[in-house]
C-alpha cells in the first residue's frame, strides 16, 4: 500500500465564512472535529461524522472545506491562535521587576496547563495526525515560541534583556515543548509536574545566561 501524499490544497478552505451565521457553523464544524477525534480518534474523523455532531448538512461542510483534513488543519490554527492569545496576555502580565527565572517559570506553567487542557486531543493529533507536522500552523508555532521568549526577556530585569543567537532559541523552544509534551501525554511516574517545571525554568535560564 502506497504512502499517502498531501498536498497544501488539502489543508486550505475552500472559502472563509462571512456572515456571523456562517461563521457560527465553521466553528462548530471545527468544535465537532475536536470532539470527535477525542472520542473515536482520527480513524473515527469523516466529514459525515463532523456534519452530523455539527448539526449542518454534508454540503456545508464541502462548501468550505475539501475535506477532514482541512478542518484538522484549522483545528490545530485554532489551537495555535489559543496558545499565541494566552503567552500575550501572561506577557502583559508580567512584572519587569521579575527576576528571569520567575519569568521562565511563569510562562512554563501557563503553556502547561494549556497542553494539560487539551490533553486527550493532543494525544490523538501527536500520535494519530500523520501530517500534523506539515501543518503550516504547527510550524508557525515554533516561530510563535522565540518571539514570546524574546518579548520575555525584554521584560525581565535590565540585565537579563539578552540577545539570544537563533541555534540557542530552536534548542530552548523544541526542548521546551519536548518536555512539555512529554509531561502531558507520557507523565513519569512518582515524579511531580511542578518540580520538573521548576527544574526546567532553571535549566532554561542557566542555558541562556551562559549564552
Amino acid at each position: 500500500m502506497g504512502q499517502i501524499r498531501w498536498k497544501v490544497s488539502d489543508f486550505a478552505v475552500k472559502k472563509e465564512p462571512g456572515q456571523a451565521r456562517s461563521k457560527a457553523s465553521v466553528q462548530a464544524m471545527v468544535q465537532a472535529c475536536a470532539r470527535i477525534l477525542e472520542r473515536r480518534g482520527y480513524a473515527g474523523l469523516s466529514t459525515n461524522a463532523i456534519a452530523e455532531v455539527a448539526g449542518v448538512s454534508i454540503g456545508s461542510v464541502y462548501e468550505y472545506f475539501p475535506g477532514k483534513d482541512a478542518i484538522v488543519a484549522r483545528l490545530v490554527q485554532d489551537m495555535v491562535a489559543e496558545v499565541r492569545a494566552m503567552l500575550e496576555g501572561r506577557l502583559a502580565l508580567t512584572d519587569s521587576r521579575n527576576d528571569l527565572n520567575s519569568a521562565m517559570r511563569y510562562f512554563l506553567g501557563a503553556i502547561y496547563r494549556l497542553m494539560r487542557k487539551h490533553r486527550e486531543l493532543l494525544r490523538v493529533l501527536v500520535f494519530q495526525v500523520p501530517y500534523l507536522h506539515q501543518l503550516p500552523a504547527t510550524r508557525q508555532l515554533e516561530i510563535e515560541l522565540q518571539q514570546v521568549l524574546m518579548a520575555g526577556l525584554d521584560y525581565t530585569r535590565e540585565q537579563y534583556a539578552l540577545s539570544a543567537q537563533p541555534h540557542t532559541l530552536y534548542l530552548m523552544t523544541t526542548s521546551v515543548a519536548g518536555t512539555l509534551m512529554h509531561l502531558v501525554l507520557v507523565a513519569p511516574p512518582a515524579m511531580e509536574p511542578e518540580g520538573i517545571l521548576d527544574a526546567l525554568a532553571e535549566k532554561m535560564t542557566a542555558w541562556l545566561i551562559e549564552g
